[in-house]
């Protein structure tokens, strides 16, 4: 406890340099004590029909002109070597949350109606989506976030309203903004999304409401983007619709 204190009383006076001098408090930071970062409400960007500069990279301009040109579909989309070859399939959650394979990548044999492909890790995280009418949960993470829309549409948080994301639209999300996108309509929505500049899924950490619990300002801003939810969509809280996202 008193290494603590006078490490705390060290970095209150010293620079981090200093501090670097000094090893008996050079501790690593682990990820759980790291402050929770306070999210803007939503992306500044609204969804548009050409790629934003800031979401453009050679490997994904590949993959959206191939699959414009009807040269691929979810079943034959192919992910490149950062993908191990025994996860180079379709997944889908059961019930109880656990991955599992969608069979034919038909999103019929998605038991929840909601289906994913990894196409891509480092350097930069690519993957695919399929779904069916659904509520989604708002989060946010520090990582900018770009859509591009290969099926479908369905309003997506913009710009503090929800607005329409249509198919050949791209979208663009910077870092520690909330997004939130619920599926409204039978047809479904398909989405290429990929994380520019940024490596390795699992390094990502995504917040959602439970995770800004005491966090006001946090809070705050989730509590905007559900009265822009009830005022533009006339949806509840996330978790509270399901009579109307009943299959």
């Amino acid at each position: 406890m008193k290494l603590k204190m006078i490490c705390a009383l060290v970095a209150a006076v010293t620079s981090s340099a200093a501090m670097a001098s000094g090893p008996q408090c050079n501790h690593a930071q682990l990820p759980y004590q790291q402050m929770t970062p306070v999210p803007y409400d939503s992306s500044p960007h609204v969804p548009q029909d050409t790629i934003p500069e800031q979401c453009r990279d050679p490997q994904v301009e590949a993959y959206i002109a191939d699959w414009e040109a009807g040269k691929i579909d979810f079943n034959t989309i192919e992910p490149n070597d950062s993908i191990a070859k025994d996860q180079r399939f379709c997944k889908g959650l059961d019930d109880n949350g656990n991955v599992l394979e969608v069979k034919n990548c038909d999103l019929k044999n998605a038991p929840v109606g909601y289906m994913w492909k990894d196409l891509a890790d480092a350097p930069m995280v690519i993957g695919i989506t399929n779904g069916g009418k659904s509520d989604h949960e708002p989060h946010f993470h520090g990582q900018p976030e770009c859509y591009y829309v290969v099926n479908g549409e369905s309003p997506t948080l913009a710009d503090n309203k929800f607005r329409p994301l249509k198919k050949g639209q791209y979208f663009y999300i910077p870092g520690n903004h909330i997004h939130n996108t619920p599926i409204m309509n039978e047809e479904g929505l398909g989405v290429m999304y990929w994380y520019p500049n940024n490596a390795h899924f699992n390094g990502f950490k995504y917040y959602w409401r439970k995770d800004v619990k005491n966090l006001r300002v946090a809070e705050e801003a989730f509590d905007r983007v559900d009265e822009i939810r009830k005022r533009d969509l006339g949806l509840g809280p996330y978790g509270t619709n399901e009579a109307f996202f009943k299959k």
